[in-house]
C-alpha cells in the first residue's frame, strides 16, 4: 500500500535540494570568479592591493599617454615588462652600467629619481609584483 504523504515528501525533498543546488553555485567561488581585482566578501586580499598598487604605479609614472611619460602605454609588451622586471629584481646590486630599465625603475618609490615618496608603499616591490603577474614572466 501506498503512503498517501509520499508525492508531498519528495516534492519538499527535491525543492529544498534544488534550493540548496542553486544557493551553492551562486556562493562557489568559480561562480564569482574573474580576471579582475574585485572586492569579494572578505575584501581586496594583500596580494590583490599590492597587484593594484603596482599598476597604478606603474601607468602614473611609467607608462601614461603624457608626453613627459618615459613609456608610451601602447608600447608596452611582455619583452618592456620582462626588462623591467629584471632590472627590479636586481636593483640592490651594484652594475657596472645601468640599462634604460635600471634608470628607469628609479623613478618609482623609493628610488634616487622618485618623489614624494614619504609614507608610501614600495612602488619597486608593486611594480615588480604587478609586471610579473600580468605578463608572466620572473617568476
Amino acid at each position: 500500500m501506498v503512503d498517501p504523504k509520499t508525492p508531498s515528501t519528495l516534492r519538499r525533498l527535491a525543492h529544498a535540494l534544488l534550493a540548496t543546488s542553486i544557493a551553492a553555485f551562486l556562493v562557489s567561488p568559480t561562480a564569482l570568479a574573474s580576471g579582475s581585482v574585485g572586492t569579494g566578501a572578505g575584501g581586496i586580499s594583500q596580494y590583490g592591493a599590492l597587484y593594484k598598487q603596482g599598476k597604478s604605479a606603474f601607468f602614473r609614472k611609467l607608462a601614461c599617454n603624457r608626453a613627459d611619460c618615459a613609456i608610451k602605454r601602447g608600447d608596452v609588451n611582455t619583452a618592456l615588462a620582462r626588462s623591467l622586471v629584471e632590472s627590479l629584481a636586481t636593483r640592490a646590486e651594484v652594475k657596472f652600467e645601468e640599462s634604460s630599465s635600471d634608470a628607469l625603475v628609479k623613478q618609482l618609490c623609493p628610488g634616487e629619481g622618485a618623489t614624494g615618496c614619504d609614507g608610501k608603499v614600495d612602488e619597486q616591490e608593486a611594480v615588480q609584483y604587478y609586471l610579473s603577474r600580468r605578463f608572466g614572466v620572473g617568476r
